[in-house]
């Protein structure tokens, strides 16, 4: 696992080992970023909701991002989080928490930090679990006005083509895996 691009292209970063964590391999990693990558020239606040390793939110900082946030429930995934945003010298632009990611969303309207990529790939979550995130996003009006919401999920799951105040404007199967693409209904995608 490393960064593929950025300023910290080709670093190596740390994972879990065994299976406890799926990263989003290299290849949905690239092209996510790439399908976000006009965005990524505005946007300043990047939200890894199910962070596993930290891997999107530090590709995010090598890419220009300001500041990221994650969120994971797990110590062992938080220690390699911040063994990773070390490695890649982020530390002043990262904001690492152990709460679950709905925990988080709520931290972040708390704080009415506006966020201009919200990205996750929660472990085992349904559909229903899925949209309920999205309907709490909507909701709690965390995303910026141009703000888009990336999903990674496994194929089977079914997601929803509006959500509140969200639409779906784009998906895209990766293998086992499939990439949503959301943003505020009246955004031009």
């Amino acid at each position: 696992m490393r960064v593929i691009a950025g300023e910290k292209r080709g670093k190596k970063l740390t994972s879990i080992p065994g299976d406890k964590i799926r990263p989003t391999t290299d290849k949905i990693k690239g092209a996510i970023f790439s399908s976000i990558q006009v965005d990524l020239r505005s946007a300043k606040v990047f939200v890894d909701l199910f962070s596993g390793s930290g891997a999107m939110g530090i590709e995010a900082l090598s890419r220009g991002i300001e500041t990221a946030y994650f969120f994971d429930i797990s110590q062992e995934s938080i220690e390699i989080i911040k063994k990773n945003i070390a490695l890649t010298g982020y530390e002043s632009r990262a904001r690492v928490f152990k709460i679950p990611g709905i925990k988080g969303l709520e931290m972040l309207s708390m704080n009415k930090v506006s966020c201009d990529i919200i990205f996750m790939d929660p472990p085992y979550v349904q559909g229903e679990g899925l949209a309920k995130i999205l309907e709490i996003i909507s909701e709690k009006e965390i995303l910026s006005e141009t703000g888009k919401i990336v999903i990674e999920s496994e194929k089977s799951v079914i997601m929803p083509l509006e959500k509140n105040k969200l639409v779906c404007y784009k998906s895209k199967k990766y293998g086992n895996s499939i990439v949503s693409y959301y943003c505020r209904e009246k955004n031009e995608f």
